[in-house]
């Protein structure tokens, strides 16, 4: 194992050990998003990740305790919500920060995600250990939903799965759709399954209603 997969390997194995996780998952409406995506694309060089991570760091600024950690016995609220994104090198994943995500517009965001990422894949991935939060995107390989592992010391990570094309029911009518499947893993000793729920449905109502993300 090359030393980067040891670390990894470490990490993940302590985090399942140690960190007891429970998993909660909900569908949306991935139109409203997509279009925001795409009425900002010819400006700002963004991606509908980017339009996730604004909506998840709206989220975390209004719950505490997603942007908590342990500290020995004591609950940590740090008072930013700096936002870890699972990049995919070479031989390995790491995770650079956005930090104080919930500060910036959209365009400000779109432009620093860009910036880390690549950054990133040149062996210079930033504020690592920083983060509150992580969110792994696997929906561009078609996958529809998956669960992620925690990020120690954070209390929670979102994993993306692919837009789907489906046919849903609105007021008694089938009409067609595209929907995205969000699944949140949360340490338990910090976060309880309804918060964790009020945490999604939140999150829920910003990707649906992306002009709250303005």
């Amino acid at each position: 194992m090359s030393p980067t997969r040891k670390a990894i390997a470490r990490i993940v194995t302590a985090s399942k050990q140690n960190v007891p996780h429970f998993y909660v998952k909900i569908t949306i409406e991935a139109k409203p998003a997509l279009d925001f995506y795409e009425a900002h694309k010819a400006e700002i060089a963004c991606s509908l990740n980017d339009v996730i991570v604004m909506a998840c760091a709206r989220a975390i600024r209004e719950f505490p305790a997603f942007r908590s950690r342990l500290e020995g016995d004591d609950v940590v609220t740090l008072p930013a919500a700096n936002i870890g994104i699972v990049v995919a090198t070479e031989d390995a994943l790491v995770v650079p920060v956005v930090r104080s995500a919930d500060s910036m517009t959209f365009e400000q965001l779109a432009r620093e995600i860009g910036r880390i990422l690549a950054a990133a894949r040149e062996g210079k991935a930033e504020g690592l250990g920083e983060g509150v939060f992580t969110v792994s995107d696997l929906g561009m390989y078609g996958i529809e939903e998956f669960t992620a592992i925690i990020h120690p010391p954070e209390a929670a990570i979102l994993a993306v799965g692919a837009v789907r094309e489906q046919v849903v029911v609105r007021n008694n009518v089938l009409k067609p759709s595209k929907t995205i499947r969000l699944t949140l893993s949360c340490d338990h000793r910090l976060i309880d399954g309804v918060m964790a729920a009020r945490f999604l449905a939140r999150l829920k109502e910003l990707m649906e209603n992306p002009s709250q993300l303005a």
